[in-house]
C-alpha cells in the first residue's frame, strides 16, 4: 500500500512540475526558450512517474512491513526538511546545512556519528564551493562564507 501512495504522490508532483514549466517560454528548435528543458524534464518524469504508476497497481498489494510514520526517523526527515528553510533565513548558508545535514545523517544511522558529522562538514564545504565559487550561486552568507570566498579568490 505504501508504495502506491508513494508512486501516486510521485505522480502528482509531476504533474505539478509540468503545469509549472508549461508557464515558461518554450520556444522552437532553432531558438530555445527558458522553458524548453524544464519541459522536457517535466515530460520525461511524468512518463516515468504514470508508468511507475501503471507497474504498481497492476501487481496485487503486499503487506506493508518494515517503518512506520510514527517512527523517529521518517518524522524527523520531515521536520528538518521543513526547518532548513527557516535557518537558512536566520542562520548562514553553512551553520544551517550543516546542522541539518548531520541530523538527517544521525536519522539514517549513517555510520558513526563522527563519520557523520566528518561528511556534513565536508559536504556542506564542498557544496557551498560549488554553488558559490564556481557556479555563481547567491547563498544566504555570514562570517565564514566570506572568509572561504576570500581564500577562493585568491
Amino acid at each position: 500500500m505504501k508504495e502506491r501512495i508513494v508512486s501516486l504522490g510521485i505522480l502528482v508532483f509531476a504533474l505539478v512540475y509540468v503545469a509549472g514549466s508549461i508557464a515558461l517560454k518554450v520556444g522552437t528548435r532553432a531558438q530555445p526558450g527558458a522553458g524548453l528543458f524544464p519541459a522536457a524534464v517535466a515530460f520525461s518524469l511524468l512518463a516515468v512517474a504514470a508508468f511507475h504508476v501503471w507497474r504498481t497497481f497492476r501487481r496485487p498489494s503486499e503487506k506493508d512491513e518494515g517503518h512506520s510514520w510514527t517512527q523517529l526517523a521518517p518524522a524527523g526527515i520531515a521536520a528538518a526538511l521543513v526547518v532548513y528553510p527557516i535557518l537558512l533565513k536566520t542562520l548562514d548558508f553553512l551553520f544551517s546545512t550543516f546542522i541539518v545535514l548531520f541530523l538527517l545523517l544521525l536519522l539514517l544511522r549513517f555510520k558513526t556519528t563522527l563519520i557523520s558529522f566528518l561528511t556534513a562538514l565536508v559536504t556542506t564545504v564542498l557544496s557551498f564551493i560549488i554553488f558559490t565559487g564556481l557556479l555563481g550561486v547567491v547563498v544566504p552568507s555570514g562570517v565564514m562564507e566570506q572568509f572561504i570566498l576570500t581564500i577562493l579568490e585568491r
